[in-house]
């Protein structure tokens, strides 16, 4: 268990929590740059079409900045979170917007879809990246549903009606980092 000596603790959270929320900002801010400036030219419906891919790069990225501080995590660590979230948005989006098939499969239970969404997206993330926390954590396997939570109870707050969807936008990173960054202190 190489870790340079050092322990997650309360430095680490505040750290990791800090970190999802400004990925979370970054990934919102690009996503919207990117789709209203550049997707919409090509793809003219409007959609968040790249919106996992940029979530999923600013999260990943700003968690890779904190994890390289106290271990040595591979840089795999940010594509994972960005393919993993980003191919899966992609083509739930297409097919909506074609076949209204999220639509049609979930009508009424919105919430329920949206959470199975993100628990799955959450568990193939966590799956994924687990191998990289194997070396750090004892209890690595934990990642896998400490992802998986943190994603599902962040894709169903983002059903939240307006002004509260905003606040979501805001604080969604932090509530994904706070629920991840327990497991994180957890599997130690």
């Amino acid at each position: 268990m190489e870790n340079n000596g050092k322990k997650p603790g309360i430095k680490f959270l505040l750290q990791w929590i800090l970190a999802n929320g400004i990925g979370w900002l970054g990934g919102s801010l690009g996503t919207f740059i990117l789709s209203y400036f550049v997707v919409n030219i090509f793809y003219d419906k409007e959609t968040n079409l790249i919106a996992g891919l940029c979530l999923g790069g600013g999260i990943g990225f700003a968690q890779w900045i904190v994890l390289k501080k106290w271990y040595k995590i591979s840089p795999r660590w940010i594509l994972i979170s960005t393919l993993c979230l980003g191919i899966p948005v992609i083509l739930v989006e297409l097919m909506n917007d074609i076949w209204q098939v999220y639509t049609n499969f979930y009508g009424d239970l919105k919430i329920l879809g949206r959470l199975l969404n993100g628990l799955i997206l959450g568990s193939a993330i966590g799956l994924l990246q687990m191998p990289l926390l194997r070396p750090f954590f004892k209890k690595a396997p934990l990642w896998i549903p400490g992802s998986s939570i943190g994603w599902g109870v962040c894709s169903v707050v983002m059903l939240l009606p307006m002004p509260f969807a905003t606040i979501v936008v805001l604080v969604g990173g932090f509530l994904l980092g706070a629920i991840t960054g327990l497991f994180l202190m957890w599997m130690r």
